[in-house]
């Protein structure tokens, strides 16, 4: 049983704590989530007949870190896992880059998707739908 100062103490903790805590932005919130999709291997543009491609899984948390893991599906990229922080690129937060990832480490968000951007352009790729990651959750 606490006494009355403990009381106190704890119910004035619980309101510094609240308020401490901020709603989550909307726009962060859009990006949260987890990705799942196939893509070109790392020296292609677009799938070609040789082209197995490489599955990717990114999580994307709402503290603005997340967890990417991209797998070879032959034997011409080695297996890859990163977990870092990202940056916003833009004002509106559609776009962001992945820290301390070098190659397609630019995301921007669609509508139930994201698509792995240009490295050096920052731009889409011609063959944009080859670079789209579903969200799954």
């Amino acid at each position: 049983m606490m006494g009355c100062d403990q009381h106190e103490q704890a119910t004035n903790n619980e309101k510094v704590s609240s308020e401490v805590k901020k709603p989550l932005d909307a726009q962060l919130q859009k990006w949260v989530g987890h990705y799942k999709g196939s893509l070109p291997c790392a020296g292609c543009v677009t799938f070609c007949d040789e082209c197995n491609g490489m599955n990717v899984d990114l999580n994307i948390h709402a503290d603005q870190t997340f967890r990417l893991e991209r797998t070879s599906n032959s034997d011409h990229n080695k297996h890859e896992l990163y977990v870092g922080s990202f940056s916003f690129l833009d004002n509106g937060k559609i776009k962001i880059q992945l820290q301390n990832v070098k190659e397609r480490n630019q995301l921007i968000l669609g509508s139930g998707y994201v698509e792995v951007l240009e490295t050096k352009t920052g731009l889409p790729y011609q063959s944009f739908e080859d670079f789209q990651l579903d969200k799954l959750t």
